[in-house]
């Protein structure tokens, strides 16, 4: 900490273009050995996001952990020996939902070509020799879906660990760098009833669920991968009151030293700021006057190919004219959304109405928007993935900078003695380790379909959000009876776990009864199931918040499931009070049992 302090210190008198923009400094055997890592750590970090600030990127270091691996990353790069292979997983806004040109703006591609072009392997490497010289390149692999969450990954790491075998160099038995990118997701998924629900709970019904599930993911990542570093990459959204799953994953992090790098630290503590400047300006439709552009904030510098400028707050803090042609096409049209427009959607200003819509805007004032975010409230722009990109490269720099000043960390960090939320160790190694996952959507890489025995009777399958991307087995008939039947095929003679993904929500939902009926192997389907177990599953509770949810229906100490089972499903008839009769079916999946006793 005594480092990123002193840094801090030394940086302060340094202009902040010449810091973070064009200092390409090389190494001299005669400089400082600070000094020498000084100009290296500036040389790595030289295409920065015009405008950051040493305090914007001590602001991202939201927990430092443990950095044996991060500096073992940054050895590996600097030898220039063998390709580095990262891997970002998470949801849409890892997928560069929006972007015009995901492949060249998303920040996994940009963290990509990063490493190729600050370390390019050297022509005489083994790697290279082996594989027709020059040809082999680091290079980061991007297995995000929309929607994905911990517990998503959680339920999918052997598809995952199958996956990244089949997609890593003859070079490496691991991944370098795993980042993590799930804040948004964790909190919730996209509602049924409205696009963006507005809110208050923090510690919701599902929430310890879903600290299990990065617990999960974490000791699974660890256990499986000796050597790789992962982090945290911590985003969040323009609506005010909506939260994020920084507060679980803090927790695991702490627990495992795992470094937690947060977007959302670094630019919306100056995004409230400036909705409050905004606000106390123009509280109607939080515009700024002309004569407000801060001349000399940024509009001499060209960033994706673009001239920047900034009103209020120095770029890219502030107000700064939206760059329609960053935005996919589908979306181009709507423009980028305006600070008022956010405010709108956030519900928090009750006591006049907002005028957001551009001709609605006062002669001689301009809508404000901020560069990092576009087409809507949730996903990065061009410039927010840069800068996504930015922070990743800071604490990788700065793990590099601490270690070649002789800071470094002395030690890896190992699997701590206790769990942090899992009642014991066996119960994260068994929640990691399913045999059968069932999706009615793709999630993660491969795609193994949640596909009925026969024709189902009420069930549909569709999406019922309004961006038509979530879909899902759907009954919705208010006199119950629908019915569909779901087969998992495992090998027999051994006890597995059945698990029904449905969605949970605050509204409109039904009830259902779920029978897991055994039959041992498949040959015996003649015969009558050897076990049935049945449990009735509500889908409405009271958070209000609508989520994927798993539920057990067969236990660890009964054999509800020894090879080949059929998973039943019927609607019951609608509750008197409630809104609907929703039954939404996600996934069907299995693991083995655990008989452990503790």
């Amino acid at each position: 900490m005594s480092t990123l302090i002193g840094c801090s210190q030394q940086n302060a008198s340094i202009a902040t273009s010449d810091l973070l923009l064009r200092s390409t400094l090389v190494k001299d055997a005669t400089m400082p050995l600070q000094s020498t890592c000084q100009a290296e750590y500036n040389r790595i970090v030289s295409q920065q996001t015009p405008g950051l600030t040493p305090q914007d990127l001590l602001r991202s270091r939201a927990l430092i952990g443990n950095q044996y691996r991060l500096e073992k990353v940054m050895e590996t790069l600097s030898s220039r020996e063998r390709p580095v292979v990262a891997v970002v997983a998470g949801g849409s806004i890892s997928l560069g939902h929006g972007l015009a040109n995901p492949d060249q703006h998303r920040y996994s591609n940009r963290l990509e070509n990063w490493m190729n072009e600050m370390y390019p392997l050297s022509p005489e490497s083994t790697t290279n020799q082996d594989n027709n010289k020059g040809q082999q390149r680091h290079k980061v692999i991007n297995v995000a879906s929309h929607g994905a969450d911990s517990c998503s990954m959680a339920k999918r790491l052997n598809v995952m660990y199958s996956d990244l075998e089949s997609k890593l160099p003859p070079s490496s038995d691991e991944p370098d760098l795993i980042i993590l990118e799930f804040a948004v997701n964790d909190y919730e998924g996209q509602d049924h009833l409205v696009q963006v629900r507005y809110q208050a709970s923090v510690f919701f019904e599902g929430f310890m669920d879903i600290t299990l599930c990065s617990e999960v993911v974490i000791h699974s990542l660890l256990t499986r991968y000796k050597n790789t570093a992962i982090m945290f990459l911590e985003m969040q959204t323009a609506i005010l009151p909506r939260k994020t799953g920084a507060l679980l994953h803090m927790g695991v992090a702490t627990h495992y030293q795992i470094p937690v790098i947060s977007y959302a630290e670094t630019l919306f503590h100056g995004f409230a700021e400036l909705i409050h400047t905004l606000e106390r300006m123009d509280p109607t439709s939080y515009s700024f006057a002309d004569s407000e552009l801060m001349l000399g904030s940024g509009d001499n510098v060209t960033f994706l190919s673009t001239p920047t400028s900034s009103a209020l707050f120095p770029y890219p803090h502030g107000c700064s004219p939206c760059q329609p042609q960053n935005i996919i096409s589908q979306f181009r049209q709507g423009g980028c959304k305006s600070i008022c427009t956010f405010v709108d959607r956030s519900n928090i200003v009750r006591d006049r109405k907002l005028k957001c819509k551009a001709n609605d805007i006062p002669s001689g004032r301009k809508e404000c928007f901020v560069p990092y975010l576009a087409p809507d409230a949730v996903h990065p722009s061009a410039v927010g993935h840069g800068i996504a990109m930015d922070l990743l490269v800071h604490a990788l720099a700065s793990a590099q900078r601490s270690s070649c000043e002789g800071e470094g960390t002395p030690y890896q960090n190992e699997l701590p003695m206790t769990t942090f939320v899992a009642k014991t160790s066996n119960e994260l190694k068994v929640r990691g380790d399913f045999l059968v996952v069932n999706d009615v959507a793709r999630i993660f890489s491969r795609w193994d379909q949640l596909k009925p025995v026969g024709n189902p009777t009420g069930f549909e399958r569709y999406a019922d959000d309004l961006l038509k991307q979530r879909m899902g087995w759907i009954a919705t008939d208010a006199a119950g009876g629908s019915k569909i039947t779901f087969p998992i095929d495992l090998p027999p003679g051994e006890c597995y776990v059945v698990y029904v993904a449905i969605l949970k929500s605050y509204n409109g939902m039904g009830t259902m009864m779920v029978e897991v009926r055994d039959y041992g192997d498949k040959k015996k389907m003649s015969e009558p199931p050897k076990h049935s177990t049945k449990k009735k599953v509500d889908g409405l509770w009271q958070s209000p918040i609508s989520v994927w949810n798993d539920v057990q229906i067969t236990e660890d100490d009964v054999a509800g499931c020894t090879g080949y089972c059929e998973v039943d499903i019927t609607t019951d008839p609608a509750i008197s009070g409630r809104d609907g009769n929703k039954v939404k079916i996600l996934t069907v999946s299995a693991r083995r049992c655990s008989r452990v006793q503790n």
